[in-house]
């Protein structure tokens, strides 16, 4: 699931993201789109889910979240797994409204529904070559999340730190893939703190890098670091903005492209 469609056109495209990765051992759904329309578009692609081994929320956004509840409605049952905090209350706010931006279920919802929540706490191991990496450290300084994005905690507005947020890490023989959600950490210090975490170059970046709102300066030097920690193939989509897409279709070093609904990499 993304904002735009690929070349599926009976495919549904809405604002939000959700991915389906197949490992070699597992099936895995992360994120879950805004609504029915991603379990819709899984459907279509036959993809079933009671073979669904993992399901991962990379933060408490409804575009990435609002999803689940419909692919529970149609079956899927096994574990959730996010970072502490997933389930808080998110809003954008510009000092006059305030717009509810959660996920709209708790963990109430799960326990009735007899699902079970698990947290990763910075680091967990899914299987063998697949992991779950959070507590992003903030090294770089011109990453700032906007004022706007806070939480709702004891009637207190409460900048967002998006410390919820969490990615997936797929080991390769030439180095390890990223997926992302919505990066509103910052894309190189959640790149940072995986490298910083395993070691190894990372060959891939996939998801969302929320460049969005970035100039072409800061762009530019995010693909620069991203190019000396070893990325060569940036599939981006969701958040990261059509300035993104420009300058790199003028990159010579980076293999890109844009991820819409319905779209497959194969690696």
């Amino acid at each position: 699931m993304d904002n735009k469609a690929g070349e599926q056109k009976s495919l549904t495209a809405e604002h939000g993201l959700s991915f389906f990765v197949e490992t070699g051992k597992s099936q895995i759904l992360f994120d879950f789109g805004a609504g029915k329309a991603a379990y819709d578009n899984a459907r279509k692609l036959n993809i079933g889910m009671e073979n669904i081994n993992y399901a991962i929320g990379s933060h408490g956004h409804y575009d990435h979240a609002g999803g689940y509840p419909e692919f529970v409605k149609e079956g899927l049952r096994c574990p959730l797994y996010t970072g502490a905090g997933y389930f808080e209350e998110k809003y954008a706010r510009d000092g006059v409204k305030a717009t509810y931006l959660g996920c709209g279920f708790d963990e109430t919802w799960m326990k009735k529904q007899g699902l079970e929540h698990r947290i990763c706490d910075g680091f967990l191991e899914l299987e063998p070559g697949c992991y779950l990496v959070g507590s992003f450290e903030r090294t770089h300084d011109f990453e700032q999340i906007p004022d706007r994005f806070v939480r709702r905690l004891d009637d207190q507005w409460i900048k967002d730190d998006f410390s919820d947020e969490i990615c997936m890490v797929l080991d390769g023989e030439e180095g390890q893939t990223v997926i992302v959600g919505c990066s509103h950490p910052g894309i190189l210090n959640i790149l940072a703190t995986v490298q910083k975490h395993f070691g190894r170059p990372i060959r891939a970046v996939f998801g969302g890098t929320h460049l969005v709102e970035a100039d072409a300066d800061r762009i530019r030097v995010t693909l620069d670091q991203m190019k000396q920690m070893g990325v060569g193939l940036i599939g981006f989509n969701h958040c990261s903005g059509e300035q993104l897409q420009q300058i790199m279709d003028q990159e010579t070093q980076l293999k890109h492209c844009y991820l819409g609904a319905g779209d497959c990499i194969y690696l």
